[in-house]
């Protein structure tokens, strides 16, 4: 099963778009899916419902930081990973509107994209681009089991 149909079902079962993006990575995160689901939890609706960054945008982010466990004591090597996170963030804006969780939830076509809800779609979009920006690396994923 892709990644980002996985991450549309558990956002369909009722996890919230932070959750359904980290969770269907789990088995790459390094830490288990109840820590992961736990520290995920407060994501949803733009931090708590904030309308601030959408939730599977920060997801991308958390992700990004369990794979490449970065020291970011070394400013090098966090300018880096910061590059990465603003590359991912122009590809989500390029393609959703914006990362801002209000303004993805007000514009143009509130009820949907195609045929699935927006929020949805927009954790189905995330989960589609961190793969494909940690796909090319050998290791990172493991055998996928379907849900």
């Amino acid at each position: 099963m892709e990644r980002s149909q996985r991450a549309e079902n558990l956002f369909r079962r009722g996890y919230n778009c932070a959750q359904s993006v980290l969770l269907a990575f789990a088995d790459v995160a390094g830490v288990p899916a109840d820590i992961l689901e736990s520290v995920s939890s407060t994501f949803g609706g733009g931090m708590g419902r904030l309308g601030e960054v959408c939730g599977a945008v920060s997801a991308m982010f958390m992700l990004l930081g369990l794979v490449r466990k970065v020291d970011t004591t070394d400013r090098a090597a966090k300018a880096a990973l910061y590059a990465e996170e603003r590359e991912l963030a122009g590809k989500f804006r390029e393609r959703a509107g914006s990362i801002i969780c209000r303004e993805l939830l007000t514009s143009g076509v509130k009820e949907g994209i195609g045929d699935k809800p927006r929020c949805q779609y927009l954790v189905g979009l995330a989960a589609s681009l961190i793969e494909e920006h940690l796909k090319p690396e050998s290791g990172v994923f493991k055998a996928e089991k379907e849900d």
